[in-house]
């Protein structure tokens, strides 16, 4: 970016927010649905510390008051004792929180591409458009 006029900062501010957001989400989904081993950390870590992301939010709208209960009981007691992590999960699959994030991360991965797509052609160019490819489709 050195020299760039102040657009192409905006273009390029817009494109990593958007791979950015991206990222982040299909993150939120890898906490979940990833194995210990590639992920690097222990899945389900997130609720256990407290945390609710996407996923679960999209699966909380849509749940009975018994399944919400689950999910108090965990950020209670910050484990998986009395509630099994696999019990959440199925939550999860059940009101299709993994497939909208899955859609919200191509909706943002697809704004990405759009906008370095209107840069001329350049090894940089490209490079940064085969950095999204790497986003959405990452198992770690």
């Amino acid at each position: 970016m050195a020299g760039a006029d102040s657009n192409t900062e905006d273009r390029l501010g817009d494109y990593a927010w958007n791979l950015g957001m991206a990222f982040q989400l299909v993150d939120d989904v890898l906490d979940f649905t990833a194995r210990e081993q590639t992920l690097g950390k222990p899945v389900g870590g997130d609720l256990r510390e407290g945390k609710i992301t996407l996923p679960l939010i999209y699966a909380l709208e849509r749940a009975t008051a018994d399944e919400r209960r689950l999910v108090e009981i965990i950020l209670e007691e910050r484990s998986y004792e009395r509630v099994p992590f696999p019990q959440i999960r199925a939550l999860i699959e059940k009101y299709n929180g993994f497939g909208r994030i899955r859609d919200r991360a191509q909706a943002f991965t697809d704004k990405a591409r759009q906008l370095i797509g209107e840069f001329p052609e350049s090894p940089y160019q490209r490079a940064l458009y085969a950095v999204t490819e790497l986003v959405t489709d990452r198992d770690h």
